[in-house]
C-alpha cells in the first residue's frame, strides 16, 4: 500500500475506558477492511510520486489501486483454482520482496494491466497439481491506455460542466472526482482514496498539458 500507514487503533468504550492497540497486529483482511473505510483514508502526502495500477476486464470494469513506490515493474500474473479462481499480480520491487495483489473479481477475465506501461493477458498454459490448476498468462505490451483516460477525464469534465480549475476547491474535489470517475467508469480496487488520488493525477497531467475543457 501506498500512502501513510497507521500505527496504533484505539477503541473507546461507552464507561470511559480505552483500548489501544498496534496497527501491524490486527490480522491482514481487518487491516485492510479499515484502510476501505473513508473515515480512516488520507490523500498521499508524496502527490506526484505515486504508482498506480489500472485493471481492466473484458466486460469493461476497471479498478485502480496505488501500490508501493518501490514498485518497478510486472513481474507474473497468475491465477490459482482449488476449486475458486484467485488472481495474482507480482510486481517487482527495487528494494525488497515482490508485491502481490489478490485478484478475486473474474480473474481468468481479466483483460488487462496498465502499470508503467499497459499489457494485454492472453492465457499461456494451464498445470495440474492435484485438484489445483494454475493458470499462467503472458504479457503483451501494447499503446498506454492512460493518454486514453486523459482524454476520458477531459470529456467527462465537459459532460458534467465542472471547469478543471475548481478542483482545486479541496473542500469539494473529493464528491466532483468521485461523480468524474463514476461517468468514467473506473471504481476503486481496494480503498476510495485510491481512486481520488489517481483522479487527482489524471487532473494534474491534464493540466500540464495546459488543456481546459472550459
Amino acid at each position: 500500500m501506498s500512502g501513510p500507514i497507521p500505527k496504533k487503533i484505539t477503541v473507546q468504550y461507552d464507561d470511559g475506558i480505552g483500548i489501544e492497540a498496534n496497527f501491524a497486529d490486527l490480522p491482514y483482511p481487518f487491516r485492510q477492511e479499515l484502510l476501505r473505510q473513508p473515515a480512516f483514508s488520507q490523500a498521499n502526502p508524496a502527490a506526484g510520486k505515486e504508482n498506480f495500477v489500472l485493471l481492466e476486464w473484458e466486460d469493461g470494469w476497471c479498478e485502480v489501486l496505488q501500490v508501493d513506490p518501490g514498485c518497478c515493474e510486472i513481474n507474473r500474473y497468475y491465477v490459482i483454482s482449488r476449486p475458486e479462481d484467485v488472481g495474482r499480480l507480482s510486481l517487482k520491487k527495487s528494494d525488497s520482496y515482490p508485491e502481490l495483489i489478490e485478484i478475486i473479481r473474474r480473474p481468468m477475465e481479466l483483460k488487462s494491466v496498465a502499470f508503467l506501461g499497459t499489457y494485454e493477458l492472453s492465457l499461456e498454459r494451464s498445470v495440474r497439481e492435484g485438484k489445483k490448476v494454475d493458470h499462467f498468462f503472458s504479457l503483451k505490451k501494447v499503446d498506454d491506455i492512460l493518454e486514453k483516460e486523459i482524454k476520458h477525464f477531459q470529456m467527462a469534465l465537459i459532460e458534467e460542466g465542472i471547469d478543471l480549475e475548481a478542483l482545486s476547491n479541496q473542500g469539494s474535489a473529493a464528491r466532483t472526482l468521485e461523480k468524474i470517475a463514476r461517468r468514467m467508469g473506473i471504481v476503486a480496487s481496494r480503498r476510495q482514496q485510491d481512486l481520488l488520488d489517481f483522479m487527482a493525477c489524471l487532473a494534474n497531467m491534464l493540466r500540464k498539458q495546459g488543456s481546459s475543457p472550459r
